[in-house]
């Protein structure tokens, strides 16, 4: 498999991709005022350097842009200056660019032209997702009741590359990530059942020779006739649920997010503290979580969400094309993409459910789940950190993957 190459010549999308536009201003969690670190290379920081024509914006340059001299070897060369308050040096009080007001979009740096945006090649095509991280995207979510269609354009020539798998379930990605989107957009079954199910086929496939291109299709086919076999899925109802461990879970996942999260570590605590409370027992203090309210809080999420049925469903799908699920690169890590993507489930059911708390309304939850993202798809070494611990506490199995899906 060492010598075959892959050539990518098409370009992929979620259809909704050239609908979208950025809000600015009226954005409840601009991404200028999130407190993310803004790094970028020595091309991008030279082009803000150059661009600065004023006098007022040349001072705001110099103050509000430094070198990062310790982080050359990895490409970041230069970031924005942020304050206390998490926002960025160029962010004006109105929520505008200051840098993009007076020069235009071109002075930008790549990431801040291009999120929620993240192209990239797989062996697919060069893709291009929109992340869930940004409460635009989610409306556009939102308003799709027929689900999600994926668009594919021919590159030009100078956008061509080549990939070279390193094995035979590596060179059938474009066909095994499709299988995953049919299976989560599979509404004759719940969404967690579909993810559950998603665990059963991708069990199989882990456990193949990864080197035999013939067990590759043979799985292929047998899995298109699985997700649509009722004793299959049927039995996926057998595999355990506990609500009490699903949300002791997810405020331990809450809490480690939290740990470190200047900016969203306020949010999360008001999160859990919809239901958890610390109560005094023979002098002793520990945490307590109301069952019933929570219940009471799921309903009112289920009644909100009846004015999309689909929109949960679009979430996870546009996760899976972000993170471009499922990792193919050896078994251990086609697991680890699993569990990661159960946990995202998980916690942003969980976090939905106590937002309610505070408000029902579809611009909460776009909130609740934004922060979410930002903390699960976009720090990769507190996600990476979260998934791990389910292995070091040997919780990664698919029976624990089903009290994560049942909550």
């Amino acid at each position: 498999m060492a010598e075959k190459t892959i050539s990518v010549r098409t370009a992929l999308m979620p259809a909704y991709y050239k609908d979208f536009h950025c809000i600015m201003g009226a954005c409840q969690d601009n991404c200028c005022d999130d407190g993310w670190k803004i790094e970028f290379s020595k091309k991008d920081y030279l082009t803000v350097k150059r661009a600065a024509q004023s006098e007022e914006l040349k001072t705001m340059v110099k103050q509000g842009m430094h070198r990062l001299r310790e982080r050359e070897h990895n490409g970041m060369y230069a970031e924005f200056q942020i304050s206390e308050m998490g926002r960025c040096a160029f962010h004006t009080k109105e929520g505008l660019c200051a840098l993009q007001q007076e020069c235009g979009e071109a002075a930008l740096p790549r990431v801040c032209r291009l999120f929620p945006r993240r192209p990239h090649y797989t062996a697919a095509a060069k893709e291009f997702p929109l992340s869930p991280a940004c409460e635009e995207v989610l409306a556009l979510l939102w308003d799709l009741p027929q689900g999600i269609d994926f668009w594919e354009e021919p590159l030009e020539k100078k956008d061509w590359r080549t990939f070279q798998p390193s094995h035979s379930v590596d060179a059938r990605f474009a066909d095994i990530r499709s299988l995953c989107i049919d299976v989560l957009q599979e509404r004759s079954l719940s969404l967690p059942r579909r993810i559950l199910l998603l665990g059963v086929l991708l069990q199989r496939l882990q456990g193949l020779d990864w080197g035999n291109e013939t067990s590759v299709e043979a799985w292929l086919s047998q899995s298109f006739a699985m997700f649509h076999d009722s004793q299959l899925t049927d039995a996926l109802d057998s595999l355990p649920q506990n609500k009490r461990m699903f949300i002791t879970n997810n405020h331990q996942v809450l809490l480690a997010s939290a740990i470190g999260s200047r900016n969203h570590a306020a949010f999360f605590q008001e999160l859990w503290g919809s239901i958890f409370a610390v109560v005094s027992e023979e002098g002793e203090n520990h945490l307590s979580f109301d069952m019933n309210r929570y219940e009471e809080l799921e309903r009112n999420l289920d009644e909100l969400l009846r004015q999309s049925e689909s929109f949960f469903e679009n979430l996870m799908v546009t996760v899976a094309f972000f993170s471009a699920f499922p990792t193919l690169t050896s078994p251990e890590e086609l697991w680890k993409s699993y569990v990661n993507l159960c946990n995202i489930y998980s916690l942003y059911r969980f976090s939905a459910v106590c937002g309610c708390d505070k408000e029902v309304s579809r611009e909460r939850l776009f909130r609740v789940l934004v922060r979410i993202s930002r903390t699960l798809l976009h720090d990769r070494t507190r996600s990476d950190q979260l998934r791990d611990n389910f292995f070091q506490n040997d919780s990664a199995t698919l029976a624990h993957m089903a009290i994560l899906l049942g909550g």
